[in-house]
């Protein structure tokens, strides 16, 4: 709806990048209120967050990148033009995830407790996040002729493809984020074993994008075996490991039976 908040000379300031540095900025300082009386220092907590943030924003743009290549390979630079746009939130999570491990067991550090520290942060990260989708006329979704459908600018990537009003999907995605870290802030007030709340997450997250998949426009190179998208697989795949993860951990932690 506008990529572009204004210019000033040579500088542009990008919508999608400008939400893209408040997605990041609110979730570390969520993380970093969250984590107070937790005993870890504020430079530990202020130095994961930027791991992660670098590692979230590296991934998302390798992955759709490399999924978009077509697009990218007779000008290889663009790639690298992150604050107009192309980011893949599982390709953030496929390299974030390992990197925060790899950083705190460096720092003798246990990653679950943490993570369910974070999840909220990364909940609320999406929420705005998608929010500068919204902006920049991407990750848009199917013709619609709901109420609340858009009709996106023609100088957008929506706009160029559709002319016609289009499920917001963004706006789904801004509206999932929000709900989802209101939800874990709430559920992490009561006793559950290490992981939970950031196993909770993936999983939610993984149902929620399997659903949205369906009203979202895609390419047909995005499409897959049984005319699922490659994130609707990835999101199988995220639902598997959360129900998975969450059984072990579950049973790590109960209370050992007296004979």
């Amino acid at each position: 709806m506008l990529p572009i908040i204004f210019k000033i000379g040579p500088f542009t300031l990008h919508s999608y990048g400008l939400m893209l540095a408040l997605s990041f900025l609110a979730a570390i300082l969520l993380l970093e209120s969250r984590a107070k009386g937790s005993g870890l220092s504020k430079d530990v907590i202020m130095d994961f967050g930027l791991v992660v943030m670098m590692a979230s924003v590296v991934g998302s743009r390798a992955f759709y990148v490399l999924s978009h290549w077509a697009e990218y390979a007779p000008r290889p630079l663009t790639a690298l033009a992150v604050w107009e746009g192309g980011l893949t939130f599982y390709g953030g999570v496929l390299l974030a995830v390992p990197a925060g491990v790899i950083y705190l067991k460096k720092k003798g550090i246990a990653f679950w407790p943490l993570a369910d520290m974070a999840a909220p942060a990364f909940a609320l990260g999406l929420g705005i996040g998608r929010f500068g989708c919204f902006l920049n006329g991407c990750c848009f979704g199917n013709p619609s002729s709901l109420p609340w459908g858009v009709k996106f600018p023609a100088d957008t990537a929506a706009g160029a493809a559709f002319s016609c009003a289009l499920h917001p999907t963004q706006l789904y995605e801004t509206i999932f984020g929000l709900a989802a870290m209101v939800l874990l802030l709430w559920l992490g007030k009561r006793k559950h074993f290490p992981g939970a709340m950031f196993c909770l997450f993936l999983g939610m997250y993984g149902i929620w994008r399997f659903l949205l998949d369906h009203f979202r426009y895609y390419e047909d190179s995005q499409i897959g075996l049984l005319g699922l998208t490659n994130n609707q697989w990835i999101s199988l795949g995220l639902i598997v490991f959360a129900l998975a993860s969450s059984v072990v951990l579950w049973k790590n932690n109960k209370p050992a039976k007296r004979e």
